[in-house]
C-alpha cells in the first residue's frame, strides 16, 4: 500500500499569539483559548457555568476550573464572553501595562482547579 504525504506534514508550527491584543473574537467557536505567560489552556463554553465581574477582576466559573482575569476595562471582555464570541484571551503582564494605550488590559490570568482531591 502506497502512502501519500499530507500537505500538513511540512506545515510550520502555529506561532504563539502576541500580547498586543488582550482578546480576539471569532464565530462558531466551542470554547476559549487562554494564553497566560507560563501556561496555555483551553476551556469549552459548554462548561462555563457563571461569570462574576468586579472592579479589576473577572471570574469565570467552569465545571472543572475557575479562571480569574485581572486587569482594566474588563467589561468589554465580559460582554463578549457572555455572547460566546471570544476566541482567545491573552495575559499581557505588568511590564506591558505602562505602554498599553488600549482601554482593555489583561494583567494576569490565573487558573484554579475546582475538582476535589480523592
Amino acid at each position: 500500500m502506497l502512502r501519500r504525504s499530507s500537505p500538513l506534514d511540512n506545515s510550520p508550527p502555529a506561532p504563539y499569539p502576541g500580547t498586543t491584543e488582550p482578546f480576539v473574537l471569532g464565530h462558531g467557536l466551542a470554547g476559549v483559548h487562554f494564553y497566560a505567560l507560563k501556561e496555555t489552556f483551553y476551556l469549552s463554553y459548554a462548561t462555563l457555568q457563571a461569570m462574576r465581574l468586579g472592579e479589576a477582576s473577572l471570574t469565570l466559573v467552569f465545571a472543572t476550573d475557575e479562571v480569574v482575569i485581572e486587569g482594566r476595562g474588563l467589561h468589554a471582555l465580559y460582554v463578549q464572553l457572555a455572547e460566546q464570541k471570544v476566541k482567545r484571551v491573552h495575559e499581557q503582564g505588568e511590564r506591558y501595562e505602562a505602554v498599553s494605550e488600549s482601554p482593555v488590559f489583561i494583567q494576569r490570568i490565573e487558573r484554579k482547579s475546582r475538582t476535589m482531591p480523592p
